[in-house]
């Protein structure tokens, strides 16, 4: 299937979360205006071992790709199935520049020009599993050892994120120099919708920009921080509910909401940062949410 490429991300251990306290992180992200619950969840910073490598998505899924899904199987995604559609952009709309739900916004329309190489976007958890599960029969057909795909665990995706950066990004800790390894609300942005809470640099981009056009980390990975959200497998929960095992956590057993991490093109930076956590329901939609694939080695 065209527009998957996948990067090599080998075992390691990391620490998972922020050591600052949350009154600690209202000083330093005070341009953004923040409020104290956005860090609680972050803590308490925890060592996490990741045992084994895997390969992970060098981006989020394209257009290309799911279209490509889509043809296959003739799937249809939540927001076209149950008729309330997806959220986009509608410059005519009163005193709004984004609206939704509505069946005219999907993964296929979301009123901002796109190509094929552009994040997928308005598709849910459920939506990105029926991928996974797509590629996952296939590969039972193709090799007697399969592949097991899916979507990265939340400690997974922190820890491919860092790639080895203990900072906030994974180019330090200066949030105006975001704009050199992600998509946010920035410059560009700001000139035209002026935002006080707009980092300086500018990145090119109103909206969701193609993959990989930014810096990657050190992984080879692009994306991580910004551009769209992306699903991950576990239920939300705070951490000192699932810290343990150590080694490959899986999160909670069970839950209402699916963790999004990364931040994206309609965040301030301050959401953008690699401990950063967020969450919705799995049957969610919105025009910065997309997901990327793991890639289980045997």
């Amino acid at each position: 299937m065209a527009g998957i490429d996948m990067v090599l991300v080998p075992p390691g251990e990391f620490l998972m979360g922020t050591s600052q306290t949350p009154d600690e992180m209202m000083r330093l992200f005070a341009k953004f205006e923040p409020k104290v619950e956005w860090f609680r969840d972050e803590q308490p910073q925890h060592r996490v071992i990741i045992t084994r490598p895997f390969l992970l998505g060098k981006s989020a899924m394209t257009i290309g790709a799911f279209r490509d899904f889509v043809t296959a199987t003739g799937y249809v995604t939540e927001p076209e199935k149950d008729g309330k559609g997806g959220w986009g952009y509608d410059p005519k709309a009163a005193g709004k520049l984004f609206v939704g739900p509505e069946p005219r916004f999907t993964w296929r329309h979301t009123g901002w020009e796109q190509t094929e190489l552009h994040p997928v976007v308005n598709v849910t958890w459920n939506d990105s599993i029926a991928f996974v599960d797509h590629l996952n029969q296939h590969a039972k057909r193709s090799s007697p050892k399969g592949q097991l795909w899916r979507l990265a665990r939340e400690a997974e995706w922190e820890y491919a994120c860092r790639a080895g950066t203990g900072a906030f990004y994974y180019n330090g800790n200066d949030p105006e120099e975001f704009y050199r390894i992600g998509n946010c609300v920035d410059g560009t942005w700001n000139e035209k919708w002026p935002n006080k809470s707009a980092i300086s640099g500018k990145s090119g981009f109103l909206f969701s920009a193609a993959v990989s056009q930014f810096q990657p980390n050190a992984f080879g990975l692009h994306d991580m921080l910004g551009n769209v959200w992306e699903w991950c497998s576990d239920w939300y929960g705070a951490y000192d509910a699932h810290t343990s095992p150590i080694e490959d956590p899986a999160g909670p057993a069970s839950g209402s909401s699916r963790v999004l991490r990364g931040g994206s093109w309609l965040d301030y930076a301050i959401g953008c940062r690699s401990a950063y956590r967020y969450y919705f329901g799995p049957s969610n939609r919105l025009y910065n949410i997309g997901f990327r694939l793991l890639c289980e080695l045997f």
